[in-house]
């Protein structure tokens, strides 16, 4: 008697994997959502956009990643994102070290984003579970950098709203 696979069991089997995945909390002892403290940082850095970036020493480290930050909303000071960065010495050594990542993380978390035109350009590995993504990245060609990045979509753009209303009542409306 040949086994027939039906869509229920299919379907059950889907279902199955996609419960036992955890859900993306956070990385490095830090939890997306937690509050943190910006004068608990041991250093301060800054993205292009001006965006601070809080150095921390983690709880929980990995080998890959030197460097750990946090960025946070800036009334309530929730973590929206943990950034882990590491140097590797080239870009072929750091594509294996995402590969073995992206692993260990699909074991976690279950299976990555398929590549969209935008991550192969950019090196771009994600897990997205909705409103929470993990991204890795190599960037550069000789002092390559690996980075990590777990980021609670719905609370950065709490903490984007948030920086527009600080930056609004510090301006002079009157000529506008």
């Amino acid at each position: 008697m040949k086994p027939i696979i039906t869509p229920a069991v299919l379907l059950m089997l889907f279902c199955n994997q996609a419960f036992t995945a955890e859900k993306i909390g956070g990385a490095f002892g830090k939890e997306l959502g937690q509050v943190f403290e910006p004068s608990s940082a041991i250093g301060k850095g800054e993205l292009t956009d001006g965006t601070p970036m809080f150095q921390f020493n983690p709880e929980n480290t990995f080998r890959s990643f030197s460097k750990y930050y946090v960025m946070i909303t800036p009334k309530t000071h929730k973590i929206y994102s943990i950034w882990g960065i590491g140097t590797m010495q080239n870009d072929p050594i750091c594509k294996k070290e995402q590969e073995v990542i992206m692993e260990i993380l699909k074991k976690k978390y279950g299976q990555p984003k398929k590549k969209d035109l935008a991550m192969n350009l950019f090196d771009a590995e994600m897990i997205d579970h909705g409103d929470r993504v993990i991204v890795t990245k190599c960037s550069g060609f000789m002092d390559t950098t690996i980075d990590i990045r777990y980021t609670d979509q719905n609370l950065k753009e709490i903490a984007n709203k948030e920086r527009i209303e600080i930056e609004g009542n510090k301006l002079d409306s009157s000529g506008l």
